[in-house]
């Protein structure tokens, strides 16, 4: 799995608190996400030396939720689906293409490109906080 931060990395920057209240909810959204995502396939199909989903080591083994799980909005009622509780940021899904990597299109021919590619650099793993919002006033 190229281009995946480390175990370690992962989880400094877990926050703190399971994942997952239970089995059932662990196992569904593994279900969802993990089992259908390219990065751990190699693993999953027991190629020799391949690892296994760092993110989801860390959220198995500690009582942390990895930063790349971006936590989705819960219904009216507080509600949410087991199977898309959490978006994980690193998923590569079948039919993607190529290795998980991204791949930046390349230059027309005989064309310079307009701007100088940045170097590809850690994404944002953090949680987008709320922000208060105040009741309005109305006068009669």
């Amino acid at each position: 799995m190229t281009g995946l931060a480390d175990y370690d990395d992962i989880a400094k920057r877990a926050r703190p608190g399971s994942a997952f209240s239970n089995g059932t909810e662990g196992y569904d959204w593994q279900a969802n996400w993990c089992d259908r995502c390219l990065r751990d396939a190699p693993f999953r199909n027991g190629l020799k030396g391949a690892t296994g989903c760092p993110i989801l080591l860390v959220a198995l083994t500690g009582n942390k939720t990895p930063a790349e799980w971006m936590e989705q909005p819960r219904d009216e009622h507080g509600r949410y689906s087991i199977a898309d509780q959490y978006h994980c940021i690193e998923f590569r899904a079948p039919g993607d293409g190529g290795s998980g990597e991204p791949r930046p299109k390349p230059e027309p021919p005989d064309m310079d490109g307009l701007f100088d590619r940045p170097e590809r650099r850690t994404r944002m793993n953090v949680q987008p906080t709320e922000t208060p919002v105040r009741a309005l006033e109305v006068s009669q």
